[in-house]
C-alpha cells in the first residue's frame, strides 16, 4: 500500500513538473509580446530649426542683405534659443508633451519643467568671439504613438530652471553665453548682428537678448528672483509634420521693424570733447524703440504678460 501512494505521489510530482514546463514557454511569449506592445507605445521625435532671411539660409561667416528698416548687410555673431514646453498636437484634437532624453548635453528636464538648447552658431566667423564649434538644430525625445499635426512650445527656460546657479547647473543652463546675471535669469534668445559691408553703423552690434525683465531677489544671497515681466511666449503651429517639415526662424520678419545699424542720438556731450552715443538693438526693456517691434513678431506685448500671434517663426521643408 504504501509502494501504490509512493508511485502516486512521483507520478503526480511528474505531471505537475511537465506542465509547469509547457507553461513557461507559453508564459514567456506572453510576456515577450507585452513587451513588444510596450514598446509600440511611444515613437521618437526630432523637431528640427533652421535659420532663414527670406529663403536664404542663415550661417556664420554669410552676409545676411536686406535686413531690418534700412535694409542693411550685416553678419552673424550668435544665434542661440531655449525652447520649452514642446507638445505635439494630435490630429483630431489634444496635445502630448515631449518627452526629452536623459544624458544629452542639449536638453535636461526636472519634475515637470524640461528645456533644449537649440544653437545655430557654428563658432566661425564673426561668432568665433562667444560661439561653439558644436550646434544642434533639433528637439528630440519621444511622444505617445500616434498621428500628430502641430506642434507647440515656448522661447524660453522654465521657471524653475531660470534662476539657478550658472555654473553648477547642468547643460545646457551653464553656458556663460547664456548667462544674464543682472537679471538673474539667462537669456532666453540670443541673436547679435554686426556691421557688414555697406555704410557704417551707428551701433556696432545689434543686441537681441530675450529674458524675464523686472526681476527683483537675488537667487545667489538665498532670495527667491521674481520677476513681473516673465516674457515667455506660447508658440503654435498648426500644420507641422516633423518627419518632413522643420521650422524657421525668419529674420526678414524678426528683424523688419527695426534699424539694425542703430540710431544715432548726437552729441550728449553739449561741447567740444562730448561724447556721440548711438542705440539699438533689443534687451528687454520696455523702454526700448526696438523691442516692440520684435516682442510682436515673437508674440509677446512688451511691458504686459499678454501673447500675441507670432510671425517670427513659420513652417518650411526639411
Amino acid at each position: 500500500m504504501k509502494s501504490s501512494n509512493s508511485s502516486r505521489a512521483i507520478f503526480a510530482s511528474f505531471v505537475f513538473g511537465l506542465m509547469a514546463l509547457i507553461a513557461l514557454p507559453a508564459a514567456a511569449v506572453a510576456h515577450g509580446g507585452h513587451g513588444q506592445k510596450s514598446a509600440k507605445k511611444t515613437q521618437k521625435v526630432a523637431i528640427g530649426f533652421t535659420a532663414l532671411n527670406g529663403n536664404s539660409p542663415v550661417t556664420c561667416g554669410k552676409s545676411i542683405s536686406g535686413l531690418g528698416t534700412t535694409s542693411r548687410s550685416a553678419k552673424l555673431n550668435d544665434l542661440r534659443f531655449y525652447v520649452s514646453g514642446v507638445q505635439l498636437l494630435r490630429k483630431g484634437g489634444g496635445a502630448v508633451s515631449v518627452k526629452l532624453p536623459t544624458g544629452s548635453k542639449w536638453s535636461y528636464t526636472k519634475g515637470n519643467s524640461a528645456v533644449t538648447l537649440v544653437d545655430l552658431e557654428n563658432g566661425t566667423g564673426a561668432c568665433a568671439a562667444e560661439g561653439t564649434k558644436a550646434t544642434n538644430a533639433y528637439v528630440r525625445g519621444t511622444v505617445p504613438k500616434g498621428s500628430y499635426t502641430g506642434v507647440r512650445y515656448s522661447v524660453s527656460v522654465p521657471y524653475p530652471l531660470n534662476h539657478t546657479n550658472l555654473t553648477s547647473s547642468p547643460a545646457p543652463l551653464n553656458l556663460m553665453a547664456m548667462g544674464w546675471s543682472w537679471q538673474f535669469g539667462r537669456k532666453f534668445m540670443k541673436v547679435e548682428l554686426s556691421e557688414d559691408t555697406g555704410p557704417a553703423w551707428a551701433s556696432k552690434i545689434f543686441y537681441l537678448h530675450l529674458g524675464s525683465t523686472d526681476c527683483e531677489g537675488d537667487p545667489a544671497a538665498g532670495e527667491t528672483a521674481k520677476c513681473a515681466l516673465p516674457n515667455r511666449d506660447q508658440i503654435t503651429l498648426k500644420n507641422f509634420n516633423p518627419t518632413s517639415q522643420k521650422i524657421a526662424l525668419d529674420f526678414k520678419k524678426l528683424f523688419g521693424g527695426v534699424n539694425v545699424a542703430g540710431e544715432s542720438m548726437g552729441d550728449m556731450g553739449g561741447m567740444d570733447g562730448g561724447m556721440e552715443m548711438a542705440m539699438g538693438g533689443c534687451m528687454s526693456f520696455t523702454e526700448s524703440p526696438d523691442c516692440d517691434p520684435i516682442f510682436k513678431t515673437l508674440g509677446l506685448k512688451l511691458g504686459t504678460v499678454k501673447k500675441t500671434n507670432q510671425t517670427a517663426f513659420r513652417v518650411v521643408r526639411k
